[in-house]
């Protein structure tokens, strides 16, 4: 079967990953900016480090996350001195943002509680 080939197979896994981070990424953002307030750029590293560099976001992507996130007042956004003259967007999370962290934290739990409950069982 032509799947079993390497390259398709990692096609299958990169898109796999691709989907389990699609439904995560605002929750990892919201994490982060639970811990510290933070930039886009600095966001984009942290994520990439923390994660072993798993988890490689591209601008394209936080940037539009980080708007709306702003939008649906999650996080709010300031614009502060990045040097003599550059200014950059400083991302906070809000009292709303950290309910909402809570509550994904809540439910990464239960559903990570339940595939562990599938996944360790014996095979038969």
């Amino acid at each position: 079967m032509i799947y079993r080939l390497p390259i398709y197979q990692e096609m299958a896994r990169n898109s796999l990953d691709r989907e389990l981070l699609h439904g995560n990424a605002e929750t990892l953002v919201l994490a982060l900016l639970a811990k510290n307030e933070s930039y886009g750029y600095r966001l984009r590293q942290e994520l990439a480090l923390r994660s072993h560099h798993y988890f490689q976001f591209a601008f394209g992507r936080l940037y539009p996350m980080l708007r709306g996130l702003e939008q649906r007042g999650l996080v709010r956004a300031r614009w502060v001195k990045a040097g003599k003259v550059r200014e950059r967007k400083q991302y906070e999370i809000t009292a709303k943002g950290r309910g909402e962290l809570a509550e994904r934290i809540r439910k990464w739990q239960q559903f990570a509680a339940a595939m562990d409950l599938i996944l360790s069982s014996p095979q038969r």
